[in-house]
């Protein structure tokens, strides 16, 4: 699969930086400076910056430019998250390698997870998540995909796929709404193994319920992030009170 045009343009300024080529404390090109060089919109090339700012090896202050921070990524994945579109930037921007899939039936602790009854039917796939250019992975996932996707499931490639643009395909619809909770957990000794971390370290929990509109559930996503490896960041904006006047 081609890789999109703002990954290659991130790539290219990550080598010249990790190259010394761009060093730390120097300013980057405007970003119209880089529309310029690499031929594309403003859009593509603000995208290719955002993937540097999260891998640690640059700074973006407003009116300031943007400055290279450090030499080599952090090995820490950080998702802003303002938006449903920025849940959908973890898929798109890393690689899911799926190690094992097949249907299951929902046994009494997997329902609980699923919010259906035991017994009932999910395609499940199996792996690790891993940053481009990572060969050490930052999520273990676990994805269940509604019984009707089953034909789906089996027809992913093992590496690589977006999996939630995949069931939009399949049936033909979007999905609407997608339901989010977090816990900090203890990594069991399995776990720990697979994501080459310590067994009885901290990790974060994170599971996603994808729906249509007609809320029906299509697709679950449970992973688990050890310490040091992910983080969210976001910034909320406060609604002034009712009646306040704005300031001069």
């Amino acid at each position: 699969m081609k890789r999109p045009l703002y990954e290659r343009i991130a790539c290219d300024l990550r080598r010249r930086i990790t190259s010394g080529k761009l060093p730390v404390g120097q300013l980057l090109p405007t970003e119209a400076a880089l529309c310029k060089r690499y031929g594309v919109s403003r859009h593509t090339a603000r995208e290719a910056l955002r993937r540097l700012r999260d891998a640690g090896l640059i700074t973006r202050r407003r009116r300031a430019g943007t400055t290279v921070s450090a030499s080599s990524a952090s090995m820490k994945f950080s998702l802003p998250l303002n938006s449903a579109e920025d849940l959908f930037r973890y898929a798109s921007g890393t690689r899911f390698l799926i190690e094992s899939r097949g249907v299951i039936r929902a046994g009494p602790a997997e329902a609980k997870v699923l919010r259906c009854r035991p017994g009932q039917a999910w395609f499940r796939i199996l792996g690790t998540r891993k940053q481009r250019g990572s060969r050490l992975p930052f999520a273990l996932t676990t994805v269940y995909l509604h019984e009707t996707l089953s034909a789906l499931g089996r027809r992913l490639p093992q590496s690589g796929a977006l999996i939630y643009t995949r069931v939009e395909e399949a049936l033909g619809t979007r999905i609407a709404w997608i339901d989010q909770s977090m816990e900090a957990v203890t990594l069991d000794a399995q776990p720990a193994q697979r994501l080459r971390a310590r067994a009885g370290g901290c990790a974060l929990r994170v599971r996603r319920y994808f729906y249509d509109a007609n809320e029906r559930l299509l697709e679950v996503s449970d992973s688990l992030h050890p310490a040091g490896r992910f983080a969210y960041a976001m910034r909320l904006r406060r609604d002034k009170p009712e009646g306040s006047a704005s300031r001069p």
